[in-house]
């Protein structure tokens, strides 16, 4: 796995690197200023790299790359245009992709916007792409602030959305406390705290029933898979992954959905041979 930078229509984006071949986009959760990245995927990167030319970039805003350069960018949409100006930089004219949590949200409309350029799209346990801002996640930053460790309280915040606690590493926490004490995330946070967040899900709403009428008009033309943590506390089964097969399994001609046992909002760690062969199948099936 190699980690690079590159300006991204005037953003210095970091990224992670892997294999060579038919190219495959992931993009990972979170929002901006927090501690995710393109490092949710390091439990799967090399071993999809046996197979594909991975490509796994910080979001704007998030990990290691720039945020927005305007206050009014501070949007959903902000962010699919960045995966999408991330691609035309690397000159990637199609690639599969797969997107978790708001990432999902990201892919989906990624594969909207232009259907040229994605092969498959894969949807990882994404509330944001089904509901409203979750305010589980608001109960959850208040029981971590009592938690006067910053490690710690990254850690729990990681943990409680999680089946278990196994796949949160020393080395991953390391690394998410290195992100969110960036002075550039604190500004990302405080921006967001300031009065952006509402700002934020007043686009997103009103752009979450846009996505969903194209998808159920068919926007959706490549092949599309469905995976979900079967115990995911936050994205939940009954409230978002079982809508979200009723959404776009009959949309989509070619789709279907894998759910992950014994996994929690971050599935794709937390049972990553399961996901990584999972979507080599599904890719070469419809890659034919």
């Amino acid at each position: 796995m190699r980690e690079d930078y590159l300006v991204v229509n005037g953003v210095r984006t970091r990224y992670l690197e892997a294999g060579h071949g038919t190219p495959l986009l992931l993009i990972h959760g979170g929002n901006f200023g927090k501690e995710e990245s393109a490092n949710d995927w390091d439990t799967n990167i090399e071993d999809l790299g046996a197979t594909f030319h991975v490509y796994a970039p910080d979001k704007i805003g998030c990990g290691f790359t720039d945020n927005p350069k305007r206050d009014t960018e501070f949007v959903i949409g902000t962010t699919v245009q960045h995966a999408y100006d991330f691609l035309e930089a690397m000159k990637i004219r199609e690639t599969h992709v797969a997107g978790h949590s708001r990432g999902g949200y990201v892919a989906t409309r990624l594969a909207l916007e232009h259907p040229e350029m994605v092969k498959t799209l894969t949807i990882v346990d994404s509330s944001t792409l089904m509901t409203p801002p979750n305010p589980q996640y608001n109960l959850w930053e208040k029981e971590a602030a009592k938690i006067p460790d910053l490690r710690q309280r990254v850690r729990y915040l990681v943990t409680v959305n999680s089946y278990s606690g196994a796949h949160v590493t020393d080395d991953f926490v390391d690394l998410m406390v290195r992100i969110v004490t960036l002075p550039k995330s604190r500004e990302a946070v405080t921006k967001m705290e300031g009065g952006l967040k509402h700002q934020f899900r007043e686009d997103l709403v009103g752009k979450q029933k846009d996505t969903h009428e194209r998808i159920r008009a068919g926007g959706l033309k490549c092949p599309t898979r469905v995976v979900w943590g079967f115990n995911d506390p936050s994205a939940t089964m009954e409230r978002c992954g079982i809508p979200c097969m009723n959404l776009v399994l009959p949309s989509v001609p070619k789709s279907e959905m894998h759910i992950l046992n014994h996994a929690g909002h971050f599935s794709f760690r937390e049972q990553p041979t399961a996901f990584n062969r999972g979507l080599i199948d599904f890719i070469g099936r419809y890659s034919k």
